[in-house]
């Protein structure tokens, strides 16, 4: 599986089974939340072996105007994408709310098991932030890009048009 997920580019097939021998697998039904919002962190990498998961974040913009509960879809996951990334780097509380859009299964990678291999090879710890790294410049290109065009555009009407109702 974690051939399939871009943060392991890079790494060979025997990093990969050490990697591997340290997760577990943990299935989500439909519905359910992953990370809450403003949670601490978890200190856990994950990778979606099935399923498409959303992440979405509380919004004034938007009080209920998406989503029931006042949240603004930010993006879809699915197969070998990652999430988790920026508290475990940080280990501030989580950005953003994940929730299991169809029966998924995440793989966990914890920390402590992912540092235990970095402090045996280095290069592994390389090449994995690095290619967080990428992951997070590409998620904050589009942030920065929404962020333009809300600038530039102003909030669309049927936004301002379903927060007045």
């Amino acid at each position: 599986m974690f051939k399939k997920s871009r943060i392991f580019d890079g790494l060979g097939d025997e990093d990969l089974k050490k990697m591997a021998a340290g997760c577990s697998e943990q299935p989500f039904p439909i519905g359910t939340v992953i990370i809450e919002e403003n949670d601490p962190p978890k200190e856990m990498l994950y990778v979606i072996r099935q399923g498409e998961i959303v992440v979405s974040v509380a919004q004034a913009i938007v009080d209920s105007c998406e989503g029931a509960d006042g949240s603004a879809m930010i993006t879809t996951l699915g197969e070998g994408d990652a999430f988790g990334e920026i508290a475990i780097i940080d280990e501030m509380p989580h950005s953003a709310t994940v929730t299991a859009m169809s029966d998924s299964i995440v793989i966990l990678l914890p920390m402590s098991h992912f540092y235990s291999l970095v402090a045996m090879d280095k290069n592994i710890g390389y090449v994995v932030i690095r290619n967080l790294a990428k992951l997070i410049c590409q998620r904050l290109r589009g942030s920065n890009f929404l962020t333009k065009h809300f600038v530039s555009w102003g909030v669309p009407d049927s936004f301002e048009d379903q927060s007045k109702s």
